[in-house]
């Protein structure tokens, strides 16, 4: 019965071998016990990660929220605020001169270019992104300039109350500011007008282009971006573009296309000659001023003469002394720059460099108003040459030709701002006599001649005087901007009053004008001497 027993428990185990049973049995239970709580822990990483991972729209809504806190702040609110309600009056006022069927499509070939420039931004933003990633960059790809906005506002804005013949060609034009290669930003631009049947002119299209592909090069190289960033580039790029391809039968246009023309041939001389002799020496000045008056006299001559029927300088002669009232203006502007120059050169050390500038802008409204009410076609005939002349003191500065070039270099720097510092280039004045100039050639508006003339220098002034509240992320003070405000409108009501300028546009229009523009003055970095007049001749013409 005893052996029974025992071959029904079976063998017994010494003490040792149940012990490493036991350890056995523990390990095999502790590493389920790890196998059953890795498999949990994947379990609950993959809900997490789904739970975690958003839906494109929950992706876009992320992304959006994150690039307005970064890069949209309470001044660009503002600015674009004011753009949008400028865009929405323009429609409202113009909708019904756009009705027809070509004006339609000319409407959504332009939509067409700011939706592929937009669609261009996003692409070269992602191919950046993806590079950065590949070289295990970390960090924010940068966005292009915030004043890319003002270019595709005036590119398109301008033409749309103006000169719609324009419209697609600047549109499209706008891509230039996009960081591709020279020959994909022709090939966008040549698709974009070419998708018009209205611009169906293949070579004028080219020349277009063309144009401004070489002005943007040009312009490039002399400036370094520096003295001109890229949007400023792209801008006065397309404004040259427009100067050239618009057909106007008015003298003064005339004079200044084939002005502009024969500086950008003498420009092209010099640029070549410079090139090869970069030793600024007496006898290489002598070379470049022979050379560049060739050049210029020679095209000018060759251009304006078949037009006038004469020698372009006895037309010129003969055209000054036709009436009293233009020796009147010519003696008044001659007197006052004999005196004036020279006493503000006198006593500039006295003065601030901010109120140093904007003397300047003082005396143009004061010789300017005048005489463009008593005779407009000789002062818009002089305001062309007068911009050109600008440009060669400027040749004539940068090159540093004897025996003006020391001379001009040494003064004229006195009255730069910090924008003429970054560069080789001067362009405070050049872009004051833009700002004035071409809205009276372009519309006989002297919109810009009293924001510049009055408003912007008042601003600065007061501002940096008396300013206490800034606007937000900006220099610009609250009180510089009321001072611009009323100072625009109470010049801009006086002409009114006189009968001089603004038949058209009433009193609440001004005002209007003047509030809006002086808001965005106050806090746009972008230089006022070309957005502000352009801005201000939209509006106006929107509330006309």
């Amino acid at each position: 019965m005893a052996k029974t027993r025992s071959q029904q428990q079976g063998p017994v185990l010494s003490q040792r071998d149940r012990k490493k049973a036991a350890a056995q049995s523990r390990a095999e239970a502790e590493a389920a016990q790890k196998d059953k709580q890795r498999i949990d822990e994947e379990e609950a990483k993959k809900e997490d990660l789904i739970q975690r991972t958003p839906i494109p729209q929950e992706q876009f809504l992320n992304w959006l929220a994150w690039f307005c806190k970064t890069h949209f702040t309470t001044s660009r609110f503002v600015q674009l605020s004011a753009l949008l309600f400028v865009v929405q009056q323009a429609y409202l006022a113009f909708e019904e001169e756009y009705q027809s069927e070509k004006d339609i499509n000319l409407l959504i070939s332009t939509v067409c270019a700011l939706v592929a420039l937009l669609a261009g931004i996003a692409i070269t933003i992602r191919v950046k992104f993806q590079i950065r990633k590949q070289k295990g960059e970390t960090g924010p790809v940068p966005l292009p300039p915030w004043n890319a906005v003002y270019l595709v506002f005036l590119a398109v804005m301008l033409p749309f109350v103006y000169k719609r013949d324009l419209l697609l060609y600047n549109a499209a034009l706008t891509s230039s500011v996009l960081d591709l290669p020279w020959f994909a930003k022709i090939a966008i631009q040549v698709s974009l007008v070419s998708s018009n049947t209205s611009h169906n002119d293949t070579l004028f299209n080219l020349k277009v282009i063309g144009l401004n592909t070489i002005v943007q090069y040009f312009l490039t190289q002399i400036t370094e971006l520096k003295s001109l960033d890229e949007v400023e580039v792209s801008l006065f790029s397309i404004l040259l573009t427009d100067v050239y391809i618009i057909d106007s039968q008015e003298l003064y246009f005339v004079v200044l296309q084939k002005l502009l023309v024969s500086f950008g041939v003498g420009a092209s001389v010099l640029y070549a000659i410079t090139r090869v002799w970069t030793s600024n020496t007496t006898a290489r000045s002598c070379v470049l001023l022979a050379s560049w008056g060739a050049a210029f006299v020679g095209t000018t001559l060759h251009q304006l003469d078949p037009i006038l029927g004469k020698n372009s300088l006895v037309w010129l002669y003969e055209y000054i002394t036709a009436t009293s009232t233009r020796i009147s203006i010519i003696a008044l502007w001659l007197i006052s720059l004999v005196l004036l120059i020279p006493t503000i050169f006198s006593y500039k050390v006295q003065f601030s460099p901010n109120f140093r500038r904007k003397i300047w802008h003082f005396l143009v409204l004061g010789l300017v108003s005048l005489p463009l009410h008593l005779d407009p076609e000789f002062v818009k005939l002089s305001l062309s040459g007068c911009l050109v002349l600008f440009l060669i003191v400027e040749q004539t500065r940068y090159l540093k030709l004897h025996p003006f070039g020391e001379f001009l270099d040494q003064h004229l720097r006195t009255f730069a701002d910090f924008r003429d510092e970054r560069g080789p280039i001067i362009f405070s004045y050049i872009y004051l006599i833009i700002g004035i100039t071409l809205p009276i050639l372009f519309n006989n508006s002297v919109a810009g001649l009293v924001v510049l003339g009055v408003g912007d220098s008042l601003a600065s002034i007061i501002g940096s005087n008396w300013g206490e509240i800034k606007w937000s992320r900006s220099n610009k003070t609250v009180e510089g901007t009321m001072g611009f405000i009323v100072a625009s409108f109470l010049v801009s009501a006086l002409f009114k009053l006189l009968g001089w300028f603004f038949e058209d546009s009433s009193y609440n229009a001004l005002l209007l004008a003047c509030t809006v523009s002086g808001i965005l003055e106050g806090n746009s970095d972008m230089n006022d001497n070309i957005m502000i007049p352009g801005f201000m001749c939209v509006l106006l013409e929107a509330t006309n």
